[in-house]
């Protein structure tokens, strides 16, 4: 991975982060999931993925007093403005821990659907989401994270 600039803020975030989902990992699992299954066979590798790749981004930071909190995939804490590519409506997603006590109108978990589906994308990313609605494409515009 290459080296990517963040603001200290957000590196500090991230960095706590990375421990919040850590220790949190193995909980998550048995409440969502606390059977065998091929379900939960792909939220650990994701979960996994997940850590792996905020890790690999920590190791290669430089930290600046002037980055804003842009990150450069999708985590868990990101907002995340997307294009419906079938009506061009521009929309933002927060991606949330399933366990946040106050979800929001924007705020989507990302064991749904719509925050697995967005988790560790990048800006101009494609995604599919097949949801109880219906088939979504997005195409993602921006990836903020929220308190960096």
């Amino acid at each position: 991975m290459a080296k990517v600039t963040l603001s200290k803020a957000t590196f500090e975030n991230l960095v706590k982060h990375l421990v919040e989902v850590e220790e949190g990992k193995n909980k998550l699992v048995e409440q969502y999931f606390p059977e065998p299954s091929k379900e939960r066979n792909e939220f650990v590798k994701l979960i996994e993925d997940y850590i792996k790749q905020i890790d690999q981004l920590i190791r290669n930071v430089n930290k600046s007093q002037t980055a804003g909190g842009q990150v450069p995939f999708v985590t868990i804490g990101s907002e995340v403005e997307v294009q419906d590519l079938d009506t061009q409506e521009v929309l933002k997603f927060c991606i949330v821990n399933p366990f946040h006590n106050s979800i929001g109108e924007r705020d989507v978990s990302y064991i749904s659907p719509v925050g697995k589906s967005l988790l560790l994308k990048k800006v101009g990313d494609e995604v599919e989401v097949n949801a109880p609605g219906g088939v979504f494409r997005y195409k993602i515009k921006s990836i903020q994270l929220r308190g960096g």
